[in-house]
């Protein structure tokens, strides 16, 4: 078994201990359960309206902009947290704060009261909350979704809808579920990693095109969206989504190798197997592309050369990359040398694997953020299956290549996968643990506004949608919550608290970076 091959350095290793996740109450005016609100007492240069000490010795003050934290923290980026914004408070006007009975505050704004508090828990524990969630309302037909409220702050109505990349999140999700099962050998695990590479696999099916798979579908008695390219099965029950993107070939592969070396089913193994070389069969049978129901290639699935020297010549890095990965695991999970020979083929006859070296010189003006997250996405089996030198010094090549900007991101999923690899360059690990420790557990789509702040250094140029940019990085509880494939550095975007965010943002790098040791204990 190849997928545990590789494991973090020593040195990348943290030994987890119980942490400090930041809770949020909020509540009205009049809520009974509030103590008595404190009088005003804001600081002589005006620089805050209230102010107190928590019982931990922290220093709380609270002004126009929202509440400020300050403490002497044992990670350095903890220092100072700010709270602002519709995650935090009715309103960011704050007048009165004031201790609670253990290592929190009281905040009354002009419209609401919010109580914010530290709960000691593990990571384990942080997970199994948003896998509940999962369960509890973010399932369609074994997709993790994500679900569209009726109204603020009330989770009891809901309703799903299909999303343009099923495939691809929910593999995500499935491969997370996978690795907590390798880890812990739980049931609930199992269950869960079971269910969702089903789901995944059931795209495959619904088209009745063999080695070609849709990118979502729908019953007929839910909503069909207006977007996209849907059509009926011949039974007239199910509509599936076509033009299927090359997104969701890079998710599938990934749950591929990852469900078919961790989990037990045997049936669902072979059921793996059988796919992958159907698809890998129809790509190449089409000259690397995959052909729609239209007879043409789909919008984004073309690995030809024609297509890296003409339209797709800024992809050329990230395609050829994939169509390797495509293969390769094909070749692995069905030991047949057909495509180990095909493999060979594309990497040096073809030179693909001097193409996964060329995003720089190939690369837009701007950053595409989705690309970091495919190309992680397909490189992490193409590591995990090579054992050539010649060929993982290519790939850490057009790795660090992307790496250069990932760097400063301080993404646990994209460095755990990274470091595999490349062991010997020193990166901030405690870092990356930071970022998943404060992804909060609320995971609606609120957006603050950190464009007025004091303490953020803005970039010169504008992101590749014309937003404006900070180079600060900001930690997920004060940013707009959103998938890797996002922008950490936008300042402001929009969101709304009736959309809410899936786990698999903290499940899928938490239990990925346990089962290769980036993260130990517990």
């Amino acid at each position: 078994m190849l997928i545990n091959r590789l494991k973090a350095a020593p040195k990348d290793s943290i030994e987890l201990r119980p942490f400090l996740q930041k809770m949020v109450e909020k509540f009205p005016l009049d809520y009974a359960g509030a103590p008595a609100r404190p009088k005003a007492n804001p600081l002589p240069n005006g620089s805050a309206d209230c102010w107190c000490y928590a019982k931990d010795g922290a220093l709380w003050m609270g002004s126009k902009r929202g509440a400020l934290r300050m403490a002497q923290e044992e990670y350095s980026r903890d220092n100072v947290q700010y709270f602002n914004g519709p995650r935090y408070l009715a309103d960011d006007a704050v007048k009165a704060i004031a201790p609670d009975d253990k290592n929190g505050v009281w905040v009354w704004t002009e419209t609401g009261i919010s109580h914010f508090y530290y709960k000691e828990m593990t990571m384990a524990e942080k997970s199994a909350i948003y896998d509940a969630r999962v369960l509890e309302r973010q399932m369609r037909h074994g997709f993790v979704t994500s679900p569209h409220f009726a109204r603020e702050d009330d989770f009891t109505e809901y309703h799903l809808e299909s999303e343009d990349n099923d495939g691809l999140w929910t593999a995500m999700y499935a491969a997370g579920a996978c690795y907590e099962y390798a880890v812990t050998g739980s049931e609930d695990a199992l269950n869960r990693a079971i269910t969702t590479t089903k789901a995944v696999l059931s795209l495959v099916d619904v088209t009745g095109i063999k080695g070609y798979f849709a990118r979502s579908f729908v019953t007929k008695d839910e909503h069909l969206p207006e977007d996209g390219f849907w059509l009926a099965k011949d039974d007239g029950e199910v509509f599936w989504k076509s033009d299927t993107s090359s997104d969701e070939v890079v998710g599938h592969f990934m749950l591929y190798l990852v469900a078919h070396d961790l989990l037990p089913d045997e049936e669902l193994k072979a059921k793996i197997r059988q796919t992958a070389a159907d698809i890998v069969d129809y790509v190449v049978a089409n000259d690397y592309y995959f052909i729609d129901v239209t007879g043409r290639p789909t919008m984004w699935g073309n690995w030809n050369l024609d297509y890296f020297n003409g339209r797709g010549y800024e992809d050329t890095f990230l395609n050829a990359a994939e169509m390797l990965t495509m293969v390769k695991v094909a070749a692995y999970l069905t030991g047949e040398e057909r495509f180990e020979r095909e493999y060979k083929k594309l990497a040096f006859d073809l030179g693909y694997a001097d193409l996964c070296c060329t995003y720089l010189a190939r690369k837009e003006p701007t950053i595409n953020y989705s690309d970091e997250e495919l190309a992680y996405l397909t490189y992490l089996p193409l590591i995990l299956l090579e054992t050539d030198p010649e060929l993982l010094a290519k790939y850490k090549y057009g790795m660090g290549e992307l790496w250069r900007n990932i760097q400063r991101e301080l993404n646990p999923l994209w460095t755990y996968i990274y470091k595999l690899l490349d062991t010997e360059i020193d990166y901030d690990m405690e870092g990356c643990l930071w970022t998943l420790r404060h992804l909060p557990l609320d995971l609606r789509a609120f957006s603050p506004n950190n464009t007025e702040r004091d303490d953020l250094e803005f970039e010169e140029d504008v992101d590749r949608f014309g937003k404006r940019q900070i180079k600060t990085l900001l930690p997920p509880d004060e940013r707009r919550i959103m998938k890797w494939n996002g922008n950490p550095f936008i300042p402001m975007d929009s969101g709304s608290p009736l959309y809410e965010e899936t786990g698999t943002i903290f499940t899928f790098p938490y239990w990925l970076g346990r089962y290769y040791g980036f993260l130990k204990g517990e």
